[in-house]
């Protein structure tokens, strides 16, 4: 029996996010995970969480049932072929863009169970949403417990592999597009005079809420925008602006190069 329930090769910003979302319900508590990191300063928040550390990539492999695969795409051939000779009862999870299961599978050398997974970084705070790819030979208990690690700390989808890439530019990319929409409300609120703290209240409520309202309602988002705009008042002056300025190719256009970029790294 594996020691060890799950473990990470890599342990960056979305090893550290999957990490804090997954302890935090306590679907898995610390002490069932294990990590490695080439840079072993990256590995001390982890232990100091209460997970174990690895010595090599292989060790982790041959203590662990399933292994989330949190280290940037350009790696995944010269870890994964170091993995051939001690991998063949792991499971392993997926998470890079550009890296199909089809990949994973020729860069270990044989048909290993894979279940790919495009999750974004909210995932830290349970307020994850992740979308999840099964394929032979994974498992239904597999697939199961790994949807299970994600449905502990946000939403999921199963999706098909090809739809991936449309999936990384709505919800594993857009964090950063929206956080930089909410970036720009509140320099705008603080270069007019208002102090940071109230600023970042406001927005950071706003957004929120207006999820909240699209996630409840009944009412299609396209009518909840009528909702907010007043013939000639202050909300439809706005989205004149934006209308004049393009926004929403403008918006198509950063989504179109998302989804471009993540099939280049895929070729």
């Amino acid at each position: 029996m594996k020691k060890y329930k799950i473990g990470f090769i890599g342990t960056g910003n979305i090893a550290t996010a999957i990490f804090n979302g997954i302890t935090a319900s306590g679907y898995i508590k610390q002490n069932e995970i294990v990590v490695f990191d080439v840079n072993e300063d990256k590995t001390n928040y982890f232990s100091n969480c209460g997970a174990a550390v690895s010595q090599s990539s292989q060790e982790l492999c041959s203590l662990s049932e399933y292994v989330f695969l949190t280290i940037k795409p350009q790696v995944y051939d010269v870890v994964l072929s170091g993995l051939k000779e001690c991998a063949h009862d792991t499971c392993f999870i997926d998470v890079a863009a550009g890296i199909s299961i089809k990949k994973v599978k020729e860069m270990l050398g044989y048909d290993a169970p894979v279940v790919r997974v495009m999750p974004n970084t909210p995932i830290s705070v349970s307020m994850g949403s992740s979308a999840l790819v099964k394929m032979a030979p994974v498992t239904d208990e597999q697939f199961d417990f790994v949807k299970g690690c994600f449905d502990s700390c946000g939403v999921t989808s199963i999706v098909k592999e090809e739809q991936i890439n449309t999936v990384i530019a709505i919800s594993g990319s857009s964090p950063a597009y929206i956080m930089r929409f909410a970036k720009n409300l509140i320099d705008f609120a603080v270069n007019d005079g208002l102090n940071e703290t109230d600023a970042s209240a406001l927005v950071t409520q706003t957004l929120a809420g207006c999820a909240k309202l699209i996630k409840n309602s009944n009412t299609d988002i396209s009518t909840l925008i009528k909702n907010v705009t007043s013939p000639n008042g202050t909300t439809e002056a706005g989205l004149k602006s934006l209308d004049a300025d393009m926004f929403d190719e403008t918006l198509f256009k950063c989504l179109n190069a998302t989804v471009k970029r993540a099939e280049d790294l895929s070729n």
